[in-house]
Parts: structure tokens; sequence; C-alpha cells
């Protein structure tokens, strides 16, 4: 390579911190494999600086890398560049992956972007294999077109041959879209801005693609376990979660599973961490790198993390015996916020996985720049206040027992090296055997999913009454119908609610506005509701391969707890058993199969009697340990069915109760959000879909008349809450809410009623025959005036030398909290008994109303639905 400048190795080690002061000892032989590394100058953006690509971004494209391969981890073997030869200079290489005998590579690779040709004719990301033995290679999907379909990253060998990888294409998901009635497009994941990465799997020829995850936004880069399983990257992007998880999957889809990273993100001053790459180490533990999620290229440390033991940093899985869950490795690394990294920067790690516990690391020793010459990084050189000079990156082998690391690569300017890779012969993981599947539900794309306990709440009683119910302290007593009737219960259904995809602009073009007032909240459908039963249970029919959301309601149709903080997926037949619910950021175990403790529901007592004081009529018995809806539903199969209206069924109080009015949709005077055929019975595709102007605003406008000051009076809410009274006269709106359905001056987009009712505003007052905002004295927080004062900070004076105090805004609050049906308070008051709007509404507009707050409040729900113009 021409105008590099090679430093000395053993000066440029004695001037890096942490490796015993340059005293190294003699590395031992490394193993005699095939090594594949990429190889390209120093990525850089328009400013200079380093532009690493991110997991936001997976289908970014950095031309000029090269594929390389050596014979052996020995930096006497020659490389050799086989993708510029295979494809042409200039592409993008990425997501080196072995197979498991050591003979064959897997990479994804993108040409150059063509000039002036349109996006979508633009070169995609295609999967490619290279034979170590034949030194031959193939795009695994020989047809253009279909390799042309979407953006494929991110291959890794199953254990039966097949390949899971990381794409754009969501084949399954966009057969859903087309049994919606929707067309068929590429989803964007939930920050619009790029399409969303979901995995797939397909057999080595490229053959039989299927989509198994459904995150509404990316799942990349898969690794395989030892166990079969494939462990990912999940981009938790759900309302006002926004992190990288690490997740675990069997290779059908099903059993998916949170696996390590929650609440372990915060690291100094509230910068968030990520882990990556991913690689396994001999004794199980997952080797990465931690690095902040705004880093520069180099920057992050060396980790190993016991994903065995632990959930996340605060949380062992229960039964664990304490130990660490992560560790941080002897391994030069960068420090996060060292103005000069002494020990140097590293841009990639994988384990050899040959039984010595050593790794590969693309590491560059640290350098200073004293003007144009390079300096090391020695005490003499750091007194004088160097810069650091720019990575020059090589390839190393590090033995963390010995504390030793030898060059394969040296270190060399301008010199980018990652996607490591040895080609070390690995044991095969045993294939999955997935658990039964119901064949009928697969039939009609569902699943089931199948809640112990709601009131399982991190593996403790909690009923969510406020205050608690008196006597009643554990589930065995508020099981109990004769104890706790149905009517005692805050929480009565389960809502299961569901991601709506969004496509990109050539499709339909979709603005924040267009969302609502929080438009990282997405939009929303309501799939159904199912009862929960007195000991917390549920057992409902879902649509699979979908993402689904949960939420707590009670007999109102509010929310009484926190959404759930992630997408749940199911599989055609799949059953997911889930144990109960989680605080959000508790450091205990949740979703993980394997860590949690035992549930707080026994279930039955016993074999063949019912439960302790309950009808016999409806379930005659249950078998020991089933919870309440595990032997409804066994006996009366339909009650797993949702439906779109909330349908009290108390199946358990002896005697029985009669049934209870509660809201539904036909009841409704304004339009419904669910056709007539799904509020009559439940079919897989039935869904609630909320738009404000179709269902919320009709509300507002809806004519209605009550009885104030003893006269019968027109109480149209759009009629009173309106700048202009009965005569047409300009007034101060009633309670500073304005509720017609005008478009919004703020925001052409948006009605008034919507932006009056979720977005802060300023008071008004009528002045002169003209609304104008109420200005007041603006004082400080010590409650001081405060005064106008000049580009100097010089007190302005008026005519009579007086200060002029400053004048400030009235700001309010709005009467709605989206996301929060039960806190906006500010609302629902004024007509619940007392209130001044008592009895104005009824029972099902309040249903309504709290359904659409309690899914984000959004402007619309389906992108189709949004205007085109």
């Amino acid at each position: 390579m021409r105008g590099v400048v090679l430093l000395g190795l053993l000066g440029v080690l004695g001037g890096c911190g942490g490796m015993d002061g340059g005293d190294q000892k003699q590395a031992v032989t490394v193993t005699e494999v095939p090594l594949a590394y990429v190889m390209r100058s120093l990525p850089r953006n328009e400013d200079g600086e380093l532009a690493v690509t991110s997991l936001e971004a997976p289908a970014d494209f950095q031309a000029g890398a090269r594929l390389m391969v050596r014979g052996s981890v020995s930096s006497r073997s020659e490389a050799q560049d086989i993708s510029t030869p295979l494809l042409g200079a200039g592409h993008d290489i990425r997501d080196l992956s072995v197979s498991y005998d050591g003979q064959r590579l897997l990479f994804a690779a993108r040409a150059p972007a063509i000039e002036d040709a349109d996006e979508d004719e633009q070169p995609t990301w295609n999967l490619w294999e290279y034979d170590f033995r034949g030194q031959a290679a193939r795009r695994l999907i020989s047809s253009d077109l279909l390799a042309e379909e979407g953006q494929d990253r991110y291959p890794a060998y199953l254990p039966d041959g097949r390949i899971v990888f990381a794409s754009t294409r969501q084949r399954q998901a966009g057969a859903r879209l087309l049994d919606e009635g929707k067309p068929r497009f590429m989803p964007l994941e939930e920050g619009r801005d790029t399409h969303a990465f979901a995995l797939h799997v397909m057999n080595a020829d490229g053959d039989d693609i299927e989509q198994i995850t459904f995150n509404m936004s990316h799942d990349v880069a898969p690794l395989v376990g030892r166990d079969g399983r494939v462990i990912f990257q999940r981009w938790d992007n759900k309302d006002s979660v926004d992190r990288f998880d690490l997740y675990r999957v069997n290779p059908d889809g099903t059993a998916l599973e949170p696996l390590y990273g929650a609440n372990s993100h915060d690291e100094r001053n509230d910068e968030e961490r990520q882990f990556l790459p991913l690689s396994l180490m001999g004794d199980g533990r997952l080797l990465t790198a931690v690095r902040l999620r705004e880093a520069r290229g180099g920057e992050m440390e060396p980790r190993a993390i016991d994903i065995e033991h632990y959930v996340n940093r605060d949380g062992p899985l229960y039964g664990s015996v304490a130990g660490q869950p992560e560790q941080s490795l002897p391994a030069p690394g960068g420090a996060w916020s060292e103005r000069v990294a002494l020990q140097g920067r590293l841009s990639d790690l994988v384990s050899l996985e040959d039984g010595t516990g050593r790794f590969l690391m693309a590491w560059s020793p640290c350098r200073l720049l004293d003007g144009a010459s390079l300096r090391p990084c020695t005490p003499e050189y750091l007194q004088q206040g160097l810069p650091e000079a720019p990575p020059a990156f090589g390839l190393w082998v590090f033995d963390p027992a010995e504390g030793t690391q030898r060059p394969v690569v040296k270190p060399q300017d301008n010199l980018w090296v990652t996607e490591l890779v040895a080609a070390t012969p690995r044991t095969l993981p045993p294939l999955i055997v997935a658990a039964g599947r119901d064949e009928d539900l697969a039939e009609d794309n569902l699943a089931r999913l199948d809640i112990r306990s709601v009131y399982d709440l991190d593996g403790g009683f909690n009923s969510f009454h406020d205050p608690a119910l008196p006597g009643v302290s554990t589930l065995e007593a508020f099981r109990d119908p004769s104890v706790i009737t149905p009517g005692d219960r805050r929480v009565r259904f389960l809502r299961i609610t569901k991601g709506v995809l969004i496509p990109d602009d050539d499709v339909r073009l979709i603005v924040g506005a267009h969302i609502g007032r929080a438009p990282n909240f997405g939009m929303r459908e309501i799939v159904g509701y199912v009862p929960v039963e007195p000991d917390g249970s549920v057992r409902v029919q879902v649509p699979a391969n979908a993402p689904l959301g949960l939420q707590l309601v009670d007999a109102q149709g509010k929310a009484v707890y926190s959404r759930h903080g992630a997408w749940l997926n199911l599989r055609p037949g799949e059953t997911l058993q889930c144990q109960g619910c989680h605080e959000r950021g508790s450091s205990l175990p949740h979703g993980r199969d394997n860590g949690l403790a035992p549930s707080v529901n026994p279930g039955a007592p016993l074999d063949g009697l019912p439960f302790p004081n309950t009808r016999t009529d409806v379930v005659a018995f249950a078998n020991a340990g089933e919870t309440m809806a595990q032997a409804l539903t066994r006996l009366h199969p339909e009650r797993e069915i949702p439906a779109m209206d909330m349908l009290a069924f108390d199946a358990w109080s002896d005697p029985a109760t009669a049934d209870e009015m509660l809201p539904r949709y036909a009841d409704l005077q304004t339009p419904a959000p669910a056709t007539p055929d799904c509020q009559q019975q439940w079919q897989p595709e039935c869904r609630t879909v909320i738009h404000y102007e179709d269902h919320i605003q009709p509300i507002w406008d809806r004519p209605r008349q009550a009885m104030v000051g003893g006269a019968l009076t027109d109480v149209t809410c759009s009629s009173c809450h309106n700048r202009r009274d009965a005569s047409n006269a300009l007034q101060v709106p009633p309670a500073q809410l304005e509720l017609t359905g005008d478009a919004s001056p703020d925001l052409v987009l948006q009605p008034i009623s919507y932006r009056e009712l979720l977005f802060d505003d300023d008071e008004v007052v009528l002045v002169n025959g003209a609304l104008v905002d109420r200005l007041v004295v603006a004082t400080d927080d010590d409650g001081n005036v405060v005064y106008q004062t000049d580009e100097d900070g010089e007190l302005i004076l008026d005519s009579q030398g007086n200060p002029i105090p400053e004048l400030e805004t009235v700001e309010l609050d709005p009467p709605i909290r989206f996301g929060r049906a039960r806190t906006s308070t500010a609302f629902f008051d004024i007509f619940a008994a007392g209130g001044s709007h008592e009895g104005w509404l009824d029972a099902q507009e309040h249903r309504l109303l709290a359904e659409w707050i309690d899914l984000g409040a959004q402007l619309y729900n389906d992108p189709f639905r949004v205007p085109e113009n």
C-alpha cells in the first residue's frame, strides 16, 4: 500500500497505557485457520469527521471496501483481495460470517450508486458466499430481479444449512397488508427515516425466503447461539423507548424473548451505550464491545456478557448465583470521554473460538500529531498538549490470559479494518424443535396468548387498586368471587393493539403532523378485547406475524396500567406463555422463559374440583394448576376469541351476576370505528381504527341538549366552545377551548379542536373586537419582576424614567394527556358526577374517547386515510 506510514511496533505499544508499560510477553502461536476481514480507507463525512454507519441505518453505503482473505491468522500469511476481482472497485462489504465447518464465508455487498438514477433503480445490498478451498464466490439469490427486491444484510448459517439474515423484504408483513385491503409495500421503521429490517430465513440456494420477526423498527445482526437459537439486536423504539436490546428467537420465529440489555444502556452523563459487534466465547458468554450510541469510530470497550445468568446488568435470572453480568476485558480500547485515547481505539473484535480464549481485534494504537510528524503517546508528548492523530487501524490477536497482543496486519495510516472472522471449525448446534403448533389457528394466521396472571407484577401480587382493597393481600383471596365481585375489580379487560406499518413517500406522503401530537407513537389499531378472569389470567387468540401491544383497561375503556413496553410477535399456531406484568424501569427479569420467579398464581388447587366459591354450571371442574382462563377456554373454546366491544362474562360468581351493560359501539350516535359485522362477530382481520376527523370530531359536532339553569339549552360542544357566539359575535371560547373542526391557523394539517385539546396554548382575551394573547408581567423564579434590558444588559426606561417590565403570555396546559386517558382528569372530570358538564357525554362516547387517547390520540391511524394532498 502506497503512501502509508508504518509505525515502529514496539515504540507505538510503549506509548499506549494499560498494556503493562509496554513490557509485553511473547504470544503463543496463533491458530492456522483462514482469516477474512474488510479493509477500507477511513470513512469520513463532509466535515472530515469519521462517519461510521450505525444500527439505526443498516442500508447506509460507504464505498471502497475490500474483502481480504488470508490463509491463516498469522502475519506471515499473504492477504488476497477477493472482492475487487469478483465485484469490481467501489463496493461496500460488510457482515462476514463463517460456516460451521470453516470452509465457507457469507458476506453482504453493495455496488456503488448509479449517477442520476432514481432511488428505486439504485443497487441494493446482496448476500454472497465464498468458498475458502475452491476460492470461488456466488450470490445466494441468483436472480437479479429477486436479489434487488430488498436490502439484505447480516447473513449467518443456521444448523440445518439454511441462512438467517436481516432484510427489508418483509414478505409475510406484506401478505398481511394485502389481507387488510392495503397495497403491499416495504414499511419504514418507527422514526420514518429508513425502511425497517426484519429477520428472515432462506435456503442456501436463495429459495423459500420467509420473514420470522415482526418488529416495527429494525431487527438486525443475527448470531446463532450454541443452542441453535438466534441472538439478534432489536430496536425497541415503541412510545418513549428508544434503544437496541439483545433478543433471542427460534429459527422459525417462535419463542421470541428479550435476552439482555433492557435498563442497561445508561452510561455517565446519561449517554446511551450499545453492544456491537457480537460473537460467542468458549465459556458461553457473549463477546461484544460497549460503545456510546453517538460515539465516533473506534470508541468502544471490550466486554464479556453473561447472557445465561443475567437479563441486564442489575438483574440476574431467578435462581442464578450472584456473579458478574459484564466483565471488562483487559484488551486495549478507547475510553469514551478522554481527549486522547491512551489505550488506542477499537473498530471491531471477534472471538477466535479455538479454545484458547483469544480474539481478533481491529485496533489503532495511540498516536499524537506534532505538525506533520507522528509522536507516541508518552508523558513527554502528552504534556505538550498535542492533539490525537487520526487512527491507523491494524489487525491483532489478543490473549486475555497472557495480556499479549500480536500483529496480523500492522497499523497503517488511513486504514480502517472491520468485519473480522476466523474460519475456525465449530460444533454444529442442535436443531430447534418448535413446541406444539395449533394447526387450526395457523390456518387462520392466528396465534394464542396465555397470561398466567396480570396481577403478577415482577413476581409479586398487585391488584392495581388505589387504595388497595381492605383485607385482600393475596391472589387466592382476590380471585375468590365471594370476596371480590366483578365491580370491585379495576382491571376488567385486556386490550390488544397492533402497530400500523407506514410506507415511504413514494407510496404515500406521511408527515409527523398526520400522525398527531406524538408522532413517535405511530399509528395504532385495536385488535379487540378479552375479559381478565378473577385470578388475572387471560387466554386469547391474536393475529400472528404482526407487532402487538397490550393494555389493561377498566370497564370504561381507560388503561389502568402503562402500555406494554415492547412489541410482541407470535408466529402462526404458536402459543405464547406469559407469566405476568413488568414494572417499567425494573431490573427484575421479564419475558425470559427460564429466568422468572415462580408465578403468584398457583392455579386450581386440586384436580377435578371447581375453583373455591365459584359456580359450577360454566366451569364444573379444573385441573390442578390450571388458571381460570385455561379452565374456562378448555371447556368453552369460544371464550378465547376476542371481541371489538368490552363484553363482560362472569363465569365465576355464585349466585350468577346479571349481565353488565357496558358501552358498545352500536350505541354510538356518531360513526363507529369498527364495522357492524366485526361488532357482531370478531374475525381475524377485524380492527378498530379511530380517525380524529371521522370519529372524534363528530362527537364535538353532535347536536345535544341539556338542562342549564332550569332551561333546555343547546350544549353542542363545537357550537358552545367556539370563538363565535350564537349571534356570530366574536367571543373568548368558553374555558379557553375551541372545538371546531376548521383547519388550525397554527398547522393547517390539523383541526383547531385537535390542537386545543392536545397542545399547550396561550390564554386569549377580547380587546377592541379582536382576540389577542393575554399578557402579564413576567417574574423570575423568586417572584421578582423582570425588566427589559438592552444588549448591554442596561435597564430600558420609559418616558418617566421608570424601568419597563417584561410582558409574557399566559400558557395553558392541554386538557388531554396523549396516551393517558386515566390521568386526563382535566377533561373527563367535567363530565363526571358533580362536574359542570355532568351527563353531557354518554358512556359510549367516554369509551371511544378513552380508547383514542390511550392509543396515543393520533390524528389518523391508517396511512391510506391521510389526505393525498
